[in-house]
């Protein structure tokens, strides 16, 4: 038997290093959802002084140029293959569309309601999937379907005090849940094939453009700029924007999307915590129970979906 250069052998990582990679990793995932959760009081923090086409312009723009930096630090380039290009160009469309519909919502309702009804997203998406083929939903998933979207009317019923416009700004984080949607269904096929930091990347840079010149006709501050604002602008571009986006991507290609995505159910819970310790929101129990009965429907989504052969 011809002897074997212990040179050319790899290291091999042992199983108590693996472990601790893995857990790690899964950690990861938990920050990000972490994160993600807290943005929306974060959000209708920085709106008091800063107009929403402001606020996503710094908050992409810095988000871009950290995936950027992640990019050339991997030495992977930063635009998809031609073919992917011009539907990048419309995911930044739409990504811009997105959260600025999600700013605009927040002006006029909690991040409390805006949390649990972002929750709805698992099942828009399931609707969307079957609308165009991808994916079967069998009885259990129009159940959750019914379920989840009872839970929506209920929390956007629970008006809260002192938000006479609770109701349209609930509507317009409805919407911005068809927004994403369309994002993620139509980021699919490029997401294949160029990798999702790639198309990340790409998309927030045409948001940023997109919002930039939104933000020059709009204005960026409309109240005085503080200290604290400044903090929550770094907390929602470079760490909500950048960090989290790497962190959560690590997470879902150690563990897979099924099981890292299950930490989503926690974002609401993390919204709903933010926004009435850091700003004092109400919390109805008429909004937590139809959030809970959101959770429960899109958790009967995921069990009673199926992908297409």
């Amino acid at each position: 038997m011809p002897e074997v250069d212990p040179a050319t052998v790899p290291p091999r990582i042992p199983v108590r290093d693996t472990k601790r990679l893995g857990g790690a990793l899964f950690a990861a995932g938990v920050c990000a959802v972490i994160v993600w959760g807290a943005s929306f009081a974060a959000t209708r923090f920085a709106l008091r002084c800063l107009d929403p086409f402001g606020l996503i312009a710094l908050r992409v723009t810095t988000g871009f140029l950290l995936l950027a930096a992640v990019l050339h630090a991997r030495r992977r380039p930063l635009l998809p293959i031609r073919r992917d290009r011009l539907t990048c160009l419309v995911l930044g469309g739409v990504l811009s569309a997105h959260l600025l519909i999600q700013a605009y919502g927040l002006q006029r309702t909690t991040a409390i309601h805006a949390g649990w009804i972002i929750g709805f997203i698992p099942v828009t998406l399931a609707l969307g999937a079957w609308l165009v083929g991808q994916q079967r939903l069998r009885g259990l998933g129009w159940l959750g379907v019914a379920l989840g979207t009872g839970g929506v009317l209920v929390v956007t019923g629970a008006k809260p005090p002192d938000f006479a416009q609770a109701r349209v700004g609930d509507l317009l984080q409805l919407v911005s849940c068809v927004t994403w949607t369309v994002y993620t269904l139509a980021a699919a096929g490029p997401t294949a094939r160029n990798g999702v930091l790639c198309v990340t990347a790409c998309a927030m840079g045409v948001a940023a453009v997109i919002t930039g010149v939104g933000a020059a006709g709009a204005g960026v501050l409309h109240g005085p700029f503080t200290i604290d604002t400044l903090l929550v602008l770094i907390f929602l571009g470079p760490i909500c924007s950048g960090i989290a986006y790497y962190l959560w991507f690590a997470a879902v290609d150690a563990h897979g999307p099924a099981r890292t995505g299950a930490l989503l159910y926690f974002e609401p819970f993390v919204a709903l915590l933010t926004g009435a310790l850091l700003l004092g929101e109400p919390v109805s129990l008429w909004a937590i129970l139809g959030g809970l009965c959101v959770l429960i429907g899109v958790w009967l989504v995921a069990k009673g979906s199926a992908k297409r052969a």
